[in-house]
């Protein structure tokens, strides 16, 4: 869910900003880019454009940018532009809110960063880091999307970061935030997902572009430890069957590098290997060498839900009702653990914990 910009009209003496591309016919004005984006970097109610770059008529393409650029930017509603260089700002929250929690939002910018940025990571690891930090951190604000009561936050970067809790444009955001900071090229991208407006980002590896739907990959409802890859790293032609953008704003993503990845239903990393549930084969378990071959399976068994510690695979076993098993990582030595469906498993050190789907109750299993 993309969040819309509130419209007003001021006849010959103002002009509102309006929705744009981040690529629309608008001049490269480096003054009033700077200008406008220093007044919402700090929430200020009243900001200005050089008139002797352009007319007010074309800053909103330029305040629109602002915004698809700078995801620090928090709580901007919408601006009236007036043909003398001054803007008037409107945020959702009060500017002392905004600037509050942009400090909270470095704050944890830089937590996150510790663990993402490990000695010797690619770019690639990076974003494949920052993927599964936010499907795991972050549930989809389903409650407020349906009552039409999303919060301002739901649509930022703070949402997800420090609530936890976003829309698309916050998972969006949040990515682009993690990844700027690691001086990675990618760009904000909205458009349609199943004719709904959506947002997700575009990012560049080793010269070839990329499209990634953190979104879509977060189940829903949110379930712990459970990681999707049907939209990381994805070409415009996979993205197409269910996306739409104005394609001819954005570089087309061509590289299939990757597509190995969008037949993990649920996966776990570890050293040398991506353990995972393949979508094409039942939800049977594979392992494959983080090359992306050597694509090899494990066990016939269906299981949607499991975690690895040490040589262990502990899995949801649904070929036998959803009963909790154990398994070596070469599939032997298979072991059953109770009589009760466990879904939602994930490891913490030495407990393995998970839910039974009948009850809904929290299990807690030492291992």
């Amino acid at each position: 869910m993309k969040k819309h910009i509130g419209y007003i009209t001021l006849a010959f003496l103002a002009f509102l900003l309006f929705s744009g591309t981040p690529h629309a016919a608008a001049k490269q004005t480096s003054s009033s880019y700077s200008m406008i984006r220093n007044a919402l970097l700090n929430a200020q109610p009243t900001g200005q454009f050089d008139t002797s770059e352009m007319t007010y008529e074309e800053v909103s393409d330029i305040i629109e940018r602002v915004l698809q650029e700078n995801p620090e930017i928090l709580y901007y509603k919408d601006a009236k532009v007036w043909s003398n260089g001054n803007i008037e700002f409107t945020y959702s929250l009060p500017s002392s809110t905004a600037i509050a929690h942009q400090k909270q939002l470095r704050t944890k910018v830089k937590s996150i960063l510790k663990s993402v940025n490990k000695p010797g990571s690619s770019d690639f690891d990076k974003v494949k880091a920052i993927h599964d930090y936010l499907v795991h951190n972050v549930a989809y604000d389903a409650g407020n999307y349906k009552q039409s009561t999303v919060p301002a936050a739901s649509y930022t970067a703070y949402g997800s970061l420090i609530n936890g809790t976003a829309v698309c444009d916050g998972y969006t955001k949040a990515a682009q935030l993690l990844m700027n900071q690691l001086g990675i090229e990618n760009h904000y991208v909205s458009g349609f997902a199943n004719g709904e407006e959506h947002s997700w980002n575009l990012v560049k590896l080793d010269g070839n572009y990329y499209f990634m739907d953190i979104t879509w990959d977060d189940p829903l409802p949110d379930r712990k430890g459970n990681t999707r890859y049907t939209y990381f790293l994805v070409t415009s032609q996979s993205l197409k069957k269910d996306h739409s953008w104005e394609e001819k704003n954005w570089p087309r993503a061509t590289s299939n590098k990757y597509a190995f990845f969008h037949d993990f239903s649920n996966a776990v990393e570890t050293a040398k290997h991506y353990y995972y549930s393949s979508n094409a084969d039942h939800n049977a378990l594979y392992r494959i060498a983080k090359d992306g071959k050597g694509k090899k399976k494990i066990s016939n068994v269906r299981a949607p839900y499991f975690d690895i510690s040490g040589d262990w695979i502990y899995f949801s076993n649904y070929s036998q009702n959803g009963h909790l098993y154990k398994m070596k990582l070469d599939g032997s030595s298979m072991k059953k653990l109770n009589n009760t469906h466990s879904v939602d498993l994930w490891i913490n050190g030495k407990t393995l914990h998970y839910t039974n789907e009948k009850t809904a109750k929290l299990m807690k299993l030492p291992i």
